[in-house]
């Protein structure tokens, strides 16, 4: 267990095997490995989530995990995250245990945020106006800081951000790698992937238009929105982007 000094006996004592806490577990959450948190004594509500292979691997290795390197990368990447300012889950620790002679199992622990749900549920609940612009405007400059910091998200999109009343926190910092400063096309390259998956759910059928998306890009670029012929080149570009990805085809089992 790699866990926060002012509440590591508090996670020792109650967190140990994470697998048997999922039967005290007081919420559980969408996702794969079905997230839940426990109330832990002296830490609070804590948020578990449990490490899994997706694709083709998952179905061959599931939960399993040749040593602790991508559970204390994604820890890392939290502390890292929050020294520098970027809005995000506060990280308790890691748990690392044998899955058999050659494995191991992972899980996660958060601070959970009572309350926040992620923005797509969010957009989903029928916002008044003005709460409804509020959180896509964190949301662009939660991802903007996230990049500012120099971080590359492989996976940033709606689902990936909690909002908290008006704040967004940035979800998921597993694999993220950090570059300083972060390369203008990688940041391009996250704001497409983020812009595709939002013009799959609204294509999908789900309350995201596209002046949605685009309050999360000018909060995003801020005060260094682009000159009118640029802007016009990287909308030809994000539009190749998500034909190349046909993103606007409906996707099966993606309603909230």
């Amino acid at each position: 267990m790699v866990l926060r000094e002012d509440v590591a006996d508090a996670l020792a004592a109650s967190l140990a095997d994470p697998a048997s806490a999922r039967l005290r577990a007081v919420r559980e959450f969408r996702g794969r490995g079905r997230p839940f948190s426990v109330e832990v004594p002296g830490a609070g509500r804590v948020f578990v989530r449990p490490y899994l292979h997706g694709g083709v691997l998952g179905r061959v290795t599931g939960a399993r995990h040749v040593g602790d390197g991508r559970f204390l990368g994604e820890l890392r990447a939290h502390v890292d995250a929050e020294a520098a300012g970027v809005p995000v889950c506060r990280a308790l620790g890691v748990v690392s245990r044998r899955a058999d002679a050659l494995f191991r199992a992972g899980w996660l622990l958060l601070e959970e945020v009572p309350g926040a749900r992620d923005v797509e549920q969010a957009l989903a609940e029928g916002l008044a106006p003005a709460a409804r612009r509020a959180i896509l405007a964190a949301s662009g400059r939660s991802i903007r800081a996230l990049h500012d910091a120099g971080f590359d998200h492989p996976d940033l999109h709606l689902k990936n951000l909690l909002a908290d009343g008006a704040a967004v926190r940035v979800l998921d910092l597993d694999r993220v790698k950090r570059a300083r400063p972060l390369p203008r096309e990688r940041r391009l390259a996250g704001l497409f992937r983020f812009d595709r998956y939002a013009a799959k759910v609204a294509a999908a059928g789900h309350p995201v238009t596209r002046a949605d998306r685009m309050r999360v890009l000018r909060a995003y670029a801020g005060a260094d929105w682009p000159s009118r012929d640029d802007l016009r080149a990287l909308a030809s570009r994000l539009a190749a982007h998500i034909a190349r990805h046909d993103a606007v085809r409906p996707v099966r089992g993606a309603a909230l």
